[in-house]
């Protein structure tokens, strides 16, 4: 018997208790409950219309724009809530595991002199997975793109990747190459964030 999808009120209650200090404000309203109805899996998601290319609950999420508002904590802040929900009812709606690519490539590279490391790009190569800060990576012995062929992977896999990144979609076709660049509208709804940095 299939799980029932998690409701709006107790996810609310959730990302409210993890993250109390969030400010959600009239710039980014928009683009938060945007966030947020998708991975609620609501069918009009995309009401306000931020997604510029073809919206769908079938794709992943790309996530770009400026320094500092609030991306990435957004994203651990469901990864989070998604962590306490599969733990209390087996729901897997909100779950996914997280990377950042920096320490992925940090991984890899200690998976070469390490033989009994447990790391494997493969291991990526399934089920839902959150990428963090795509682009600040090096290539992997100054030749090789592992987060391309890791994008490319999971593309041809038909699999959800949610991503943040500082990158446009210009900027990531130039990185990865056009092979990539070329799928990410059929691989992501795509979401531009722009505002002021709360770091600041």
């Amino acid at each position: 018997m299939p799980v029932p999808l998690i409701d709006k009120k107790v996810f609310w209650k959730l990302f409210r208790s993890y993250i109390p200090g969030f400010q959600i404000t009239n710039e980014n309203q928009e683009i938060i409950y945007s966030i947020f109805r998708y991975f609620l899996q609501m069918p009009d998601f995309n009401e306000y219309g931020v997604i510029k290319n073809k919206a769908g609950l079938d794709k992943g999420l790309l996530v770009y724009g400026d320094y500092g508002v609030g991306k990435s904590t957004l994203f651990d802040a469901i990864h989070s809530i998604g962590k306490a929900i599969f733990k209390h009812t087996g729901s897997t709606q909100l779950w996914f595991p997280r990377i950042s690519t920096v320490d992925m490539l940090t991984r890899y590279y200690e998976a070469q002199r390490d033989s009994t490391s447990n790391f494997k790009l493969e291991d990526y190569y399934r089920g839902k997975l959150y990428l963090d800060d795509l682009g600040k990576e090096d290539k992997a012995y100054n030749r090789e793109e592992i987060i391309g062929k890791l994008l490319f992977e999971r593309h041809r896999r038909s699999l959800k990747t949610y991503v943040t990144t500082n990158d446009n979609p210009s900027a990531i076709a130039a990185r990865y190459g056009n092979h990539i660049g070329d799928r990410l509208p059929e691989m992501f709804n795509i979401i531009k964030w722009e505002g002021k940095s709360w770091r600041e």
